[in-house]
């Protein structure tokens, strides 16, 4: 059998059997028995439910720029148990075979998790058939990431077919691979007229039939394979998947047995060499060169082009200092940033490019994609404004931008001659056709990827000792939004939940903390100059990346990975000072502008950074917010008095075995002070020392009067009179232990 090694390859291992014997368990138990394989007893595979599950995401097919795990929510959840668990199977089969280079072990259960949780009893993934997909086999190519919508529809059209065919017919197509190919390949088309779900049908063929069909994903190398090999066939038929079946059966015969095509000698016969760096993806507008289009030369001429007439002709592969001499004495007059851009835009062109790296321009909705070819030349048969040229081989027929996802949508509008797409590339080329020439690389860097957010266990509201409904919202609505404050009186655990929400949602290692004061500016969160001790004691300084930074930097890494940012007392600063301009990107993610400190490089606010802040209402601050960031945020509550804070000393003294004491003191106080912005929080007396006497005199004293003192300056004389522990007491009718 066979595991995956570069995209969309397989070669043999263990795991390719394993994987391949849950699915077809999965499938075989599906459409012969209709039964369940994650729900024992639930009839799932059946036509009610294939038909369910067709209305209400085939049919209701959700356009918006959410990610698939929302709008599938919004399209499934309230339906039947029976369609809700054949959509969790159905899933499986499509991230099961993904290796940890595509999607993680962790996230492929997050995935299926989230949908089981949608049932209105407990389901989860069978031990054996979990073990089966960890870690997986097979890097999926950009349709397999981009499309798992069109992906889900073709397995729900081919389950609706399948179910629906007498038992006989069933069985000879789980019998016979060729009619079971014939059916699949009659529901492949989407809606439109396309085919996006071809991935997932190769894959499905292989997983089902092993021996017959090629472990390969990509249609694109499948054709490159058998006419590499098209000399082992003794009468082609010009079937993709019968030549290379002949082919394997060749090789088999000629080599004693099982071989991949990805081992050598038989890699280097047909897989393109690798280019000689990582792989780029660039931008380079054409539609206004000194006033004329030139797009349509560049398409007819096989080439692409930059102007800058006033510089003189530089050498392909041109150093920086090289450019920069270039441009100061072609700009004389100009000033020293637009210097600076013009050279880096240069530069780029002439010695940033390299053959093999993807690029697109774009003429109106237009979006042309092509693969570089050759190195910098001057040709100045059509004016220097066309003079320095590169060589592409583009594709002629142009992609809607509308059509793109939204992050490619909005690199596209950068106002830069040049600029780089590296991270939205893939799915360019995906919709031109171009998916076979990206290199794992560029997809690794994919930020167009689904973003998995998990969804939030029992077992970590339980920890909380919160309602699992109340922070899922919470957790909802702050994925939604992107930016979120829990605000609250002191004690009510904001700091804390923030930091564990965060952690649940990316992970201890992917999130991160600061806290605002009133001397933290923009420089300290964002970037700024930091002096350093140079050669012979002189000073210099440095542009060093402060925490949001930092955070985009990593967030950037693992683009379907969130990462949190918490901002503790972020009202203790100014917030738009703090923000400066990146108040924008909090409300358009992926859209980009120029710091500061570093206009030559654009910078955005991924969608995977998520940022909590922290706000104490004891000065009423929230109150007087300014509307800006009202709009950005989304205002959480934490309160004494209102849920998930209500009850929680309870709750925590009940769990550790304390009395209840601590509880009825904390209750009377904030009773008395009939306030909720003034309350005092539970967290003060969530320790082991209120079960003694001693413990919890020291916390009253030391901790919750002084607390009061200063919140009721001025509005009382004398607060042991009315907040002292004994005089609490007398009122609870209780004693101290």
């Amino acid at each position: 059998m066979w595991e995956t090694t570069r995209k969309g390859l397989m070669v043999d291992g263990e795991q390719g059997v394993v994987v391949c014997r849950a699915a077809r368990q999965v499938v075989e138990s599906g459409v012969l028995t209709g039964d369940s394989s994650f729900a024992p007893g639930l009839r799932a595979w059946t036509a009610d439910a294939a038909d369910e599950l067709f209305r209400r995401f085939v049919e209701n097919f959700d356009e918006s720029s959410d990610e698939f795990l929302v709008k599938l929510k919004r399209q499934i959840a309230e339906g039947s148990d029976e369609a809700i668990v054949l959509a969790a199977e159905l899933l499986y089969l499509n991230v099961m075979p993904l290796s940890p280079a595509t999607i993680g072990v962790n996230r492929k259960f997050e995935i299926l998790g989230s949908v089981l949780s949608w049932v209105s009893f407990e389901v989860q993934v069978p031990e054996e058939l979990a073990a089966a997909a960890s870690p997986g086999y097979m890097k999926g190519g950009q349709a397999f990431l981009n499309y798992r919508w069109a992906q889900f529809a073709f397995l729900i059209r081919l389950t609706q077919l399948m179910v629906k065919l007498p038992l006989v017919e069933r069985e000879s197509a789980l019998r016979d691979p060729w009619r079971f190919r014939d059916l699949a390949e009659s529901v492949l088309t989407d809606y439109d007229g396309k085919s996006r779900a071809r991935a997932q049908f190769h894959v499905l063929l292989f997983l089902l039939f092993p021996d017959v069909f090629a472990p390969v994903s990509v249609e694109r190398n499948k054709q490159l394979i058998r006419d590499a090999f098209a000399d082992r066939l003794a009468e082609p038929t010009g079937d993709l998947d019968r030549d290379i079946h002949a082919i394997r059966r060749r090789l088999e015969a000629e080599h004693g047995g099982r071989f991949s095509f990805y081992d050598e000698p038989w890699r280097s016969r047909w897989e393109p060499p690798p280019p000689p760096r990582p792989q780029k993806g660039w931008l380079v507008r054409g539609a206004n060169v000194d006033g004329v289009n030139a797009i349509p030369q560049w398409l007819a001429g096989g080439f692409c082009s930059v102007s800058f007439s006033d510089i003189e002709q530089l050498p392909a592969g041109a150093s920086r200092q090289q450019v920069k001499d270039a441009v100061a004495a072609g700009l004389p007059d100009a000033k020293q940033g637009t210097k600076d851009v013009a050279a880096g835009q240069l530069w780029r062109f002439l010695s940033g490019f390299q053959p093999g790296d993807l690029i697109a321009t774009v003429d109106g909705d237009a979006v042309y994609v092509g693969t570089i070819t050759g190195d910098a030349y001057y040709h100045d048969s059509a004016g220097r404004g066309l003079a320095r040229r590169r060589s592409v081989e583009w594709n002629p027929i142009p992609i809607s931008r509308q059509t793109l996802p939204e992050e490619a949508q909005a690199k596209l509008k950068t106002t830069m001659t040049i600029g780089e797409l590296t991270s939205v590339i893939a799915a360019l080329a995906t919709n031109a056709g171009l998916e076979e020439q990206l290199t794992d690389e560029v997809l690794a860097q994919d930020e167009t990827r689904e973003l998995i957010v998990p969804a939030l266990t029992q077992t970590f509201a339980d920890d909380l000792l919160m309602p699992l409904s109340w922070l899922q919202e919470t957790a909802d609505l702050l994925t939604a939004k992107g930016q979120m404050i829990f605000y609250g009186p002191p004690g009510t655990g904001k700091t804390y939940l923030a930091t564990k929400l965060g952690e649940a949602l990316a992970g201890p290692d992917r999130t991160s903390l600061v806290q605002f004061h009133p001397s933290y500016g923009y420089e300290d969160f964002i970037e700024g100059f930091r002096p350093r001790l140079g050669e012979n004691g002189m000073i210099g300084f440095d542009l060093v990346p402060g925490p949001f930074k930092n955070a985009v930097e990593a967030a950037e890494k693992e683009p379907d990975r969130p990462y949190v940012l918490v901002i503790d007392e972020i009202n203790r600063a100014n917030p738009a000072k703090v923000f400066g301009e990146l108040y924008f990107l909090l409300e358009y993610r992926n859209h980009e502008l120029t710091l500061q400190y570093s206009p030559d490089e654009p910078f955005k606010l991924p969608k995977n950074v998520f940022v909590i802040g922290t706000m104490n209402t004891i000065d009423r601050s929230v109150a007087l917010i300014d509307a800006a960031m009202r709009r950005r945020f989304v205002f959480r509550a934490l309160a004494p008095d209102r849920l998930p804070v209500d009850g929680l000393l309870r709750r925590w003294l009940e769990r550790e075995k304390l009395p209840v004491l601590p509880a009825l003191l904390l209750e009377e106080v904030n009773r008395r002070l009939n306030d909720p912005d003034r309350a005092v929080g539970p967290s003060y007396l969530m320790t082991p020392n209120v079960a003694t006497r001693r413990g919890l005199e020291l916390i009253w004293t030391a901790e919750i009067l002084p607390l009061l003192e200063d919140q009721l300056y001025g509005k009382l004389n004398d607060i042991e009179a009315e907040f002292g522990l004994p005089v609490l007491l007398a009122a609870l009718g209780r004693t101290l232990p």
